[in-house]
């Protein structure tokens, strides 16, 4: 087969890796009976960027959110995060939507679940990822640039009243619901199935109770993967006289590896982490998936896919506005920029980025004690 032939086979095939990838976010949406953000981007003075780029795509109840926003009523965020390796720029996703969400008034909870990591099996000791928590994850986020009267963020091992909520609200969980809708095998322990039906529901939960001013108004950022916790959640929520949560879902960012796989810290050479030296994320730039093909000529001719392209889209999420998305997935579907050049820019971009996250990761560190939540839920014990 001659380059010509071979070229256009492989942008046809990233075409259809294209409509596949937009395809599931659709489907998977209307299964789920989730609304778009038109009407909120419509009527909302000031969307986020990851909102008017469809990054942050899909919403049940945010227009509760829009009403607190606008009548100043309090509200709440609640995003958990699984401290098994550094932040990457898959977190900073969830963690900008954050910081905007702050801005209009949320109180934000970050629950970094190192239980889970030791359940799961992805951290080998408790200990090893609590140690993550303090020396990586929690100084990460601080440098994003938190205000740390908003922002409560708490080790679940070091917060052991998120246990008692846990326990009060177990009595409601049936184990064959858990099993329905996150699907347990008989080799599962059972500290994942205590985790998964007890533990998590009470961090959503945990603003709906009256040492936090609940119930409030909360709202969950999430990938569409994890729409059963929300649905756990309000149910058991109604059963308690508390407001279920709404949820905003957020499109994952992909991996530099491609094959549509999500930015994650367990697959080497997918993630460039907030802590990564320049060299090596440069390099791991370098070897990045792309939506070109195999010959310059021929993709100054068909253009390149940048929908399925891990350094575009890394370039989308996180460094570009709306309009200059835009004009580069114009430039790349018509030729005009090739891979080459995307990712030397990109290289500046991340570059920049990591030298000011560094300086401001030190400084955060010395700061962890401020952003602690250490408010003791005693309401269930009286």
């Amino acid at each position: 087969m001659d380059i010509e032939s071979i070229s256009k086979k492989e942008h046809v095939e990233k075409e259809r890796l294209k409509e596949e990838a937009e395809d599931y976010y659709i489907e998977k949406s209307k299964e789920l009976r989730l609304k778009d953000l038109t009407r909120f981007k419509k009527y909302f003075p000031e969307p986020s960027e990851n909102m008017k780029k469809d990054i942050a795509f899909a919403h049940k109840d945010i227009d509760k959110i829009a009403t607190a926003i606008v009548s100043k009523k309090p509200w709440a965020v609640v995003s958990g995060l699984n401290p098994s390796g550094p932040l990457h720029f898959g977190h900073k996703t969830i963690f900008d939507e954050l910081l905007w969400l702050q801005k209009h008034g949320a109180e934000i909870f970050i629950p970094l679940t190192n239980d889970e990591s030791y359940i799961v099996d992805k951290t080998k000791t408790l200990a090893e990822s609590r140690k993550i928590a303090y020396e990586s994850v929690m100084p990460s986020i601080i440098a994003m640039g938190f205000d740390p009267e908003k922002t409560h963020i708490f080790v679940d091992s070091d917060y052991p009243d998120i246990y008692n909520v846990a326990m009060q609200l177990s009595k409601q969980l049936k184990i064959s619901k858990i099993r329905s809708l996150f699907g347990f095998k008989d080799s599962d322990n059972v500290g994942s199935l205590f985790y998964r039906g007890a533990v998590q529901v009470s961090q959503i939960l945990l603003p709906q109770y009256i040492e936090f001013n609940g119930p409030i108004i909360t709202l969950i950022p999430i990938g569409i993967d994890q729409h059963p916790y929300i649905l756990l959640a309000r149910d058991i929520a109604k059963k308690n006289d508390m407001l279920p949560p709404a949820e905003l879902i957020m499109k994952f960012l992909p991996g530099l590896l491609g094959a549509g796989g999500k930015m994650s810290a367990s697959i080497k050479g997918s993630s460039i982490f907030l802590t990564d030296d320049i060299k090596e994320a440069k390099d791991k730039i370098k070897k990045a998936y792309t939506g070109g093909i195999m010959s310059s000529k021929y993709q100054k001719e068909l253009g390149g896919v940048p929908e399925v392209c891990s350094i575009f889209l890394l370039q989308k999420y996180h460094f570009l506005n709306q309009e200059e998305a835009e004009e580069l997935n114009i430039k790349c579907r018509s030729g005009l920029v090739l891979c080459s050049e995307c990712k030397k820019c990109t290289n500046v971009f991340v570059e920049n980025y990591l030298k000011d996250h560094k300086e401001k990761f030190e400084k955060a560190k010395t700061e962890i004690p401020k952003f602690l939540l250490k408010k003791r839920i005693t309401s269930i014990l009286e």
